[in-house]
């Protein structure tokens, strides 16, 4: 039996007590002192969900000061070019760094925005098969056979903007995902803002970025219930600070994504606290950060199941050593190394 002792995020609140552990399991969470010496000490939490990634591009030397269309735009920004040009061995390298990586840093699950058709998803799902894959067509027309393929391997679609691709193009792939009950997500209002209206009739389960959105716009997607993922230091890197505070105040529910393995280490912790210091500079408590960096990320895959920590589930825990006392700033400044328990 081992315990793990500290401020633990039950459900949406926290608690101060422990949580015991044993083959892979978790038999107790309790309130009150630890009855022994816990493995580890800090704040509990159920490991996140990195809401939105880009996982094979590692290998890409991304500048500072270059654009977003010159590195990442379809169908020619450099990333793109990368991706066709780099042999199959190179990506699957670099797709199992990502993971590893990943749940070093304490990540459960990621949710990858994959580029390269049904290839590309079936590389990802033989090399990370707990991987949430939102494939990507290839083609520039709707063509329903690519479009099954890839559904046939993915969890899902995940586009470009309507900017990118044009709405007609999307509202037909968005029909086929939800005849086939997959999950649809794109990104939106990144560089330009763009039309909600066009992007809420698609019926998307999520959206990523809207940084270039207005308050009514995020109202709009807070209204229908589509979430918004934050790449916090991605957009950083283009200049773009994302409006947190805001998407908060207007009711949006945010989840944390570390977007582009190029830009970002996948490193939930760091990325949350970008997320947490960009927002307290917008006006909201760092404490704040706890649902978006943890419960809205597991939502998504999770069908908003309980949240709840409870005997008998998996222990599928991470603990953030807390320097300081347990308050989300010193968990997210702390650079120890986190303690994983994993499924």
């Amino acid at each position: 039996m081992e315990y793990l002792d500290g401020r633990v995020l039950v459900g949406d609140g926290f608690i101060d007590g422990y949580v015991a552990v044993e083959d892979g399991t978790i038999v107790e969470v309790s309130e009150g002192r630890c009855p022994c010496v816990p493995a580890a000490r800090g704040i509990v939490i159920p490991r996140p969900v990195d809401a939105h990634t880009h996982c094979a591009d590692g290998a890409v030397e991304a500048v500072p000061g270059m654009g977003i269309e010159e590195l990442v735009a379809p169908p020619d920004g450099l990333k793109h070019r990368y991706l066709r040009e780099a042999p199959e061995s190179e990506l699957r390298a670099s797709i199992a760094g990502f993971a590893e990586r990943a749940s070093a840093y304490g990540t459960g699950r990621f949710i990858d925005f994959r580029e390269g058709g049904a290839g590309g998803c079936r590389l990802l799902r033989e090399t990370v098969p707990d991987a949430v894959i939102l494939g990507r067509p290839e083609s520039p027309e709707y063509d329903r056979a690519e479009l099954d393929a890839i559904l046939s391997i993915a969890d899902g679609i995940g586009l470009p903007s309507i900017s990118d691709i044009g709405t007609g193009y999307a509202e037909a792939i968005a029909d086929r995902v939800h005849a086939r009950g997959g999950i649809l997500a794109l990104h939106a209002s990144e560089r330009v803002r763009e039309d909600i209206d066009a992007i809420l009739a698609l019926e998307p389960d999520f959206v990523v970025h809207m940084t270039q959105a207005t308050a009514g716009d995020v109202g709009r997607c807070a209204d229908a219930g589509v979430g918004i993922v934050v790449c916090t230091r991605s957009n950083l890197f283009f200049g773009n600070v994302p409006p947190i505070g805001m998407m908060m105040r207007e009711g949006a529910e945010l989840s944390i994504g570390t977007d582009n393995a190029m830009l970002c280490e996948p490193d939930m912790r760091a990325e949350a606290r970008a997320f947490a210091e960009t927002a307290a500079r917008q006006g909201i408590a760092y404490e704040e950060v706890w649902g978006p960096m943890v419960l809205n990320g597991r939502k998504i895959i999770y069908n908003h199941k309980s949240l709840e920590l409870e005997a008998g589930m998996a222990a599928d825990l991470t603990v953030l050593p807390c320097r300081g006392g347990f308050s989300a700033e010193n968990a997210l400044r702390d650079a120890r190394p986190v303690h994983a328990y994993r499924r």
